[in-house]
């Protein structure tokens, strides 16, 4: 009898990280692209115009296997706004077999320190609202923080992952040298007691189950004035995408409307919340007013 299969752990997977090393790295990048993302060619970024950007002053970093193999790779473009020099983030993205090892952290923080090596303070991207996971990798993990809701970023792509559903984006800002960003990347995010948080903080949204796995959103409490907010959005929203998109299209009406309001009125994302319920994962945006 075969001896079974060990699962690997984290621990197990020996990754480094560093610049695209030669032109097939750049190819490698191409093909990432349509494993992750399953785009047709016309949305590819291409790999001369990935080492144009870098030639201009972005930066392309790689994870790579023991065995030599690109696994995963961030990229990065020169950005201007607001008087302000900093690197915009356009891509992060792992081979499917090497999701959940910490690749995508161990890019963002490479992509960090070649950052501030340039002493640049600032790296933006954007993310879909309607990702718990990339919320939680971003706004928890990392520290990020947004006031900029985009509408239909993007427009329209070939991806099958949009499922029909415009791109509204996020814009984050992660401030490098921030005290907030030190604290997430040496300590994690807190864990949250739900039963103590939901009688301390507001919630703009509330769940109305629908269906099995399906849940819908009640009218958006618009009004609320208090310096810190909860908004809550199903755990498996990505999910309820493939099998419901007009649940999931009222979702995101839902979620215009709310940080459409709410930025204009000071609040800003600074953190999202992913916490235990009666055996099942809620998940929250929190919001503060005028947090500086």
């Amino acid at each position: 009898m075969a001896p079974a299969r060990r699962r690997k752990r984290r621990e197990d997977i020996s990754v480094s990280i560093g610049p695209f090393r030669h032109f097939a790295d750049y190819a490698a990048c191409v093909e990432i692209q349509r494993e992750v993302w399953r785009f047709d060619d016309i949305d590819i970024v291409p790999a001369p115009l990935l080492i144009a950007m870098e030639h201009a002053g972005g930066a392309n970093l790689g994870a790579f296997s023991a065995l030599g193999e690109m696994i995963g790779f961030v990229c990065s473009m020169p950005g201007y706004a607001g008087g302000e020099l900093h690197q915009h983030s356009h891509m992060l993205a792992v081979r499917t077999a090497y999701r959940n090892f910490e690749v995508g952290f161990k890019l963002k923080l490479a992509q960090r320190k070649e950052a501030l090596r340039r002493k640049i303070g600032l790296i933006t991207w954007t993310f879909d609202p309607m990702q718990p996971l990339n919320a939680y990798f971003n706004l928890g993990k990392l520290g990020a923080w947004t006031r900029v809701y985009e509408e239909d970023f993007y427009g329209e792509t070939t991806s099958t992952l949009h499922h029909g559903v415009p791109t509204d984006r996020f814009l984050v800002r992660w401030e490098l040298s921030g005290r907030r960003v030190a604290e997430r990347l040496a300590q994690g995010q807190p864990r949250h007691d739900l039963r103590k948080e939901l009688k301390k903080f507001p919630v703009i949204t509330k769940l109305e189950i629908l269906s099995p796995g399906i849940a819908g959103c009640s009218a958006a409490r618009l009004g609320l004035s208090e310096p810190q907010l909860l908004c809550e959005i199903p755990y498996n929203l990505p999910e309820i995408k493939k099998r419901n998109v007009g649940v999931a299209l009222e979702w995101q009406g839902k979620l215009r409307q709310v940080f459409r309001s709410y930025f204009k009125k000071g609040y800003v994302a600074t953190d999202f919340w992913v916490a235990e319920d009666e055996g099942h994962l809620r998940s929250f945006y929190f919001l503060e007013k005028n947090p500086r």
